[in-house]
């Protein structure tokens, strides 16, 4: 039995096979013209042609309704298969904020799901498997932690993404795909953040039917 969304809007199961349509936008900004993925496409800032997508922002103090719009689109492209994208949208926000909290610690759990949906994109289960065990055990430490507000800010719970961030190492095997285009949706999931619901978004994810 795959999650129910309406009791957890905050993701949706998704099959590689039968991909449902993606949540809406949160962000206006344009996609880039292709998701970067190491050794098929040209670097975005070294390589000849590479798309330089939002290369040059830097963020300043950690402010939350600007790093909110940066995590907005953060999912935005992770949703759309902008993996490595995405990734260098949340390190920025990480960036900024102080390393001994709990936010850059949840942070660097985003970019480590990022970072799953690259190598699975390279065709490493092996680096879907660390990525995703690392993100798992950054969204632990979240979850374990009463101070830290959940949804909060970042409108996801720790609680699920740990959950999520395990069946997708234990699911490396299966979403690797090396097929070489523009952008290729891989992870078996899209975000949809709820920034002002206190509903109960723990239950655990069922990757099994979506997968298999």
């Amino acid at each position: 039995m795959s999650i129910d969304s309406a009791r957890n809007p905050n993701f949706h199961l998704m099959s590689p096979l039968l991909i449902p349509p993606l949540p809406s936008r949160l962000s206006s900004v344009p996609l880039p013209p292709y998701a970067f993925v190491p050794g098929m496409h040209p670097h975005p800032v070294s390589g000849v042609g590479g798309h330089r997508y939002r290369c040059d922002e830097h963020l300043g103090t950690y402010d939350s309704q600007t790093y909110r719009r940066q995590h907005c689109l953060a999912i935005d492209l992770l949703n759309h298969g902008y993996y490595w994208e995405s990734h260098e949208a949340w390190e920025a926000i990480w960036i900024a904020a102080d390393p001994a909290t709990l936010r850059a610690a949840f942070l660097k759990g985003l970019i480590k799901l990022a970072a799953a949906g690259v190598k699975a994109r390279q065709g490493s289960s092996s680096g879907v498997r660390r990525h995703s065990d690392r993100a798992a055990a950054l969204f632990l430490e979240c979850e374990r932690d009463a101070t830290f507000e959940c949804p909060g800010e970042f409108g996801i719970t720790p609680t699920w993404l740990s959950q999520t961030s395990l069946q997708l190492a234990a699911a490396a095997e299966r979403i690797v795909d090396t097929t070489v285009c523009p952008v290729r949706r891989v992870l078996p999931f899209v975000i949809v953040p709820d920034f002002g619901s206190s509903a109960d978004f723990d239950s655990a994810p069922d990757f099994g039917s979506a997968i298999e």
